[in-house]
């Protein structure tokens, strides 16, 4: 999962304040000075723009003073093993890496070294909702911070994912962002890589989908961030890729009584009454596995919810797939779903944390 390289490179002209919205927008800690065939001059880092202003420089400086030229790098055709070595010889967190002609290509950190290689389907986690169901829970933290157990529920999430192989996450962020990209930071801690997808306004579940483009290169998930199941992932992008699906869909057998006798007629005549039936219907689960080639459905920097998407694909005539969720699963939309999935969570989360990845 590459990084996104244009929210991390800057022109030498820059000044103070230019980098520090840079650093705010790429979220690395660390900038790449560029010249304009985007070859690699420098680094400035945000511990280096904390040193210049305390020693006096103001936000409209150059940025001539602080740039650390030619810094150390690696060749994109290096091996994990070379890579590894120099992290380790020359003590540095952060390498950009080059081609053979010193543009910048990517930068890697060293917990892509260090974390276990998993599977390359990427996970996209919509974590940007207001949670208004939920009313006085979400006004200090977003929904997908509230505790279920001794943990939030985007790390029961991240925690499901990580157990099936699944450790590239993309975490799509808006309503109090901060919080949760000061918990999780880049991952490393919870033995995943996190990049975090910022939505300057609402897009809904598709248009977040449409800013996370330059990292999806495979079919991956898609899933609300308070859903709290412990779902074999594993099983789902299997039935997914063995069905070539465009799209699947993790449904979910709602059940609902009603509260009546039903009536059953022909013409004038009561033929059956059945008193307080059960009926059944498939509801959508929040879960999906997408293809890559689907984002180019999702228009640019406009709210698209992902049943927009779906019922695209239905119209074009793709595959759409049902994947019925036996496991457990909750929506956390209101303040019943959210006392109840408290009640059960020793015994679910002991599922998500122990079960058998290799069912």
């Amino acid at each position: 999962m590459r990084t996104n390289i244009d929210n991390i490179l800057i022109n030498p002209n820059f000044t103070i304040r230019e980098v520090l919205e840079k650093l705010n927008i790429g979220g690395k800690g660390i900038v790449l000075v560029v010249d304009d065939k985007q070859k690699l001059i420098g680094t400035i880092t945000d511990g280096d723009i904390r040193r210049a202003i305390l020693k006096g420089a103001s936000l409209e400086c150059s940025i001539d003073d602080i740039v650390h030229y030619n810094p150390v790098s690696v060749k994109s055709s290096a091996t994990k093993d070379e890579i590894k070595d120099i992290f380790i010889r020359k003590a540095v967190k952060q390498l950009p890496v080059v081609d053979e002609n010193r543009v910048v290509v990517d930068l890697i950190s060293i917990n892509d070294i260090l974390l276990p290689e998993g599977k390359d389907n990427p996970v996209i986690i919509m974590a940007g909702g207001l949670g208004t169901r939920l009313k006085d829970l979400t006004q200090e933290v977003p929904k997908p911070m509230l505790k279920v157990g001794q943990d939030p529920i985007l790390q029961h999430i991240i925690n499901n994912f990580k157990q099936y192989g699944y450790n590239k996450i993309l975490i799509s962020v808006n309503y109090k962002a901060e919080i949760i990209e000061n918990y999780f930071q880049d991952g490393y801690a919870y033995g995943v890589k996190i990049e975090y997808i910022k939505e300057k306004r609402r897009l809904g579940t598709a248009g977040g989908i449409r800013l996370a483009k330059d990292y999806l290169d495979k079919p991956f998930f898609v899933i609300n961030g308070d859903i709290f199941t412990n779902l074999n992932f594993d099983n789902m992008m299997k039935f997914h890729l063995e069905n070539n699906f465009d799209i699947t869909i993790g449904t979910k057998k709602y059940f609902y009584q009603i509260p009546y006798g039903v009536i059953e007629t022909k013409g004038k005549e009561i033929k059956e009454i059945k008193e307080k039936p059960e009926v059944d219907y498939l509801i959508n689960g929040g879960i999906y596995c997408l293809n890559p080639e689907l984002i180019d459905y999702i228009p640019d920097d406009k709210y698209f919810e992902i049943t927009d998407l779906i019922d695209m694909c239905l119209k074009k005539g793709l595959k759409v797939g049902n994947y019925e969720i036996e496991d457990y699963w909750m929506d956390i939309g209101k303040l019943e779903d959210y006392d109840k999935v408290n009640s059960y969570v020793k015994e679910i989360a002991c599922t998500i944390n122990e079960g058998d990845v290799n069912d």
